[in-house]
Formats: structure tokens, C-alpha cells, sequence
């Protein structure tokens, strides 16, 4: 539904490398090691998107019909196929129930997503997205002051998120995508819904704590179908276990 995070664990050295560079052991449960990407899902004319910023995707921007380094939009179902083709794994984190965006705060979402974002071509934030996982320049204040000309993925969904007051104002070039949803865990704006595949939690190192999560799905899975308006439900695996819903 719109406003619902994915995070994206990648299995290229690029990747790891994120992952273990923005490490935390003392984070929230389910997130010592955080994701290596993070996209927003919006609502649009075509439906739901997944809207990230990236270099690496290999398909054109659904609105901008190019292929794009930096802000840009594309099928869920496709993205996340991406992810699992690959053999890495997919989170999705929806907002709690008291702080779900209302029909006025989703319309602003697609504002900031698509007028204010895509139609102006917002490129990729290289050296933010390199300098966010430094946690020595952030403690001594010595950030690059904010830039919402050029975003990475975590900076994207930081500054969107603090416009629609579901995170306090700050300077979101600070925020990699692991600082990101701990940052929103810890607060209990958003909580973990499910994960595509059933990949044991690296975290936890066993499939019994994953089992336990609700939402939890099958090993395999061989179809994703992707809703195409706004639901209220979670996604889940259908009663058979080979479909899986987001909406």
C-alpha cells in the first residue's frame, strides 16, 4: 500500500559490502545486518510503483520511459523478481496503523514522488550514498549539508518521509538505508510485514525465529503477483502458498 518500504538484500560484493559496513549489533530485532537498498511503493495512474533511486536497475523508468541513474519508478512484481532472481531476498515494512497515510497524505506522496522528483530527471547521490554509511563524519557534524538536487535510495525515502511528519526533521543525506529502518523500527512507525523468499534471518542465523514472524512465506516463490490499487490487508501467501500478494 502506499508509503510501504521494501528493503533490498542484494547478494553482489556491492551489496555485502553495505551491509556490513552499516552493521549494528545493537539495532532492532531483525536488523543488525540492515538491507543494501530501499525503495517506497506509491500509488500512481498505473497503479502501484516501486520507486527507488539507483544505478543498477535494467529496466526503463515507467514515467519517464528511459533508462535512468537516479530517481525513478517501475512494477513491483518486476523489481522484486529482480531481487529474487538473483538469490537475495526482499522485506517489506509497512507504517503501524496509527501513522498510515490518510488519502490527502498519499496524494502528496505522488506530488513529491513524480512532480517534484522523476519529472525533474533528480539524479543518483554517489558520494552521499558513500559518505551516509560514516558513522565517524555524522557523530563530528561533518556531513555534506543537504541536497534534494541529486539523492541516493535511503536519502530519497528520509527526506519524502519527513515532509509527510512520519520522521523529525534532520539532514537525511545522514541516513543509509540500514540507519533508515532502524531509525523507523525503533520509533514503531513501521514494523515488518513479510519477506520474499523465507531466507533464514542472518541476524539470527535460524529458520525458527522467521517461522514465528506473521506474514512469513514459503521458501520458494515461484510467482509474485502484485495488486494494482491500494489495500488494507498485508501481503501474504495465498492459501497454496505460490501467489503473493502486496497491496
Amino acid at each position: 500500500m502506499p508509503g510501504d518500504i521494501v528493503a533490498c538484500h542484494g547478494t553482489d560484493w556491492s551489496s555485502r559490502v553495505i551491509r556490513w559496513v552499516t552493521a549494528a549489533p545493537r539495532g532492532p530485532c531483525g536488523l543488525w545486518l540492515g538491507p543494501s537498498h530501499v525503495a517506497i511503493i506509491s500509488a500512481s495512474d498505473r497503479g502501484l510503483l516501486w520507486v527507488e533511486s539507483t544505478t543498477q536497475c535494467l529496466h526503463p523508468c515507467e514515467i519517464q520511459g528511459r533508462m535512468v541513474s537516479g530517481c525513478q519508478a517501475h512494477d513491483p512484481e518486476l523489481r522484486l523478481q529482480d531481487y529474487l532472481a538473483m538469490g537475495g531476498y526482499v522485506d517489506l515494512y509497512r507504517l503501524d496503523p496509527i501513522h498510515r497515510l490518510d488519502g490527502n497524505e498519499q496524494l502528496l506522496l505522488r506530488d513529491l514522488l513524480f512532480r517534484r522528483l522523476l519529472a525533474k530527471g533528480v539524479e543518483y547521490d554517489l558520494k552521499g550514498a558513500l559518505l551516509s554509511g560514516t558513522r565517524l563524519l555524522r557523530w563530528l557534524g561533518l556531513l555534506p549539508r543537504a541536497n534534494l538536487q541529486t539523492l541516493f535510495c535511503s536519502e530519497l525515502i528520509a527526506a519524502v518521509l519527513m515532509r509527510l511528519n512520519r520522521m523529525n526533521h534532520a539532514n537525511p543525506s545522514g541516513y543509509s538505508p540500514a540507519r533508515l529502518l532502524r531509525t523507523l523500527v525503533a520509533l514503531g512507525k513501521y514494523e515488518r510485514i513479510v519477506r520474499w523468499p523465507a531466507a533464514p534471518d542472518m541476524d539470527r542465523g535460524s529458520d525458527d525465529y522467521l517461522a514465528a514472524l506473521p506474514g512469513s512465506c514459503p521458501a520458494a516463490v515461484p510467482h509474485v503477483a502484485v495488486g494494482s490499487a491500494a489495500g488494507s490487508q498485508p501481503a501474504s501467501p495465498d492459501a497454496s502458498g505460490s501467489e503473493l500478494h502486496l497491496l
